[in-house]
């Protein structure tokens, strides 16, 4: 499998713009149900989110995280979307 086969494209945006847009390797999210991990070739999925961190692990190794009241995820064809 080549690099780019291995990374997932994450948009996470807000009301008033976006925060993130770009590939990663992977992508964990607290999930109403539970925490997930997202990577690439996820199923697709629509959940809610709920009060916790978005940790995202970049296209280059570094990490990031995001502080998450509420919020929605959808994933499909590669692209997850998270909605704060």
């Amino acid at each position: 499998m080549n690099e780019k086969n291995r990374l997932l494209k994450l948009t996470i945006t807000r009301v008033d713009g976006p925060v993130f847009d770009g590939e990663v390797i992977s992508v964990a999210v607290p999930g109403v149900a539970g925490d997930m991990q997202l990577l690439a070739g996820h199923e697709s999925i629509i959940s809610p989110l709920k009060n916790g961190e978005v940790r995202i692990k970049k296209a280059d190794g570094t990490t990031e995280s995001f502080p998450l009241t509420t919020g929605t995820l959808e994933v499909s064809h590669n692209h997850a979307t998270i909605l704060v």
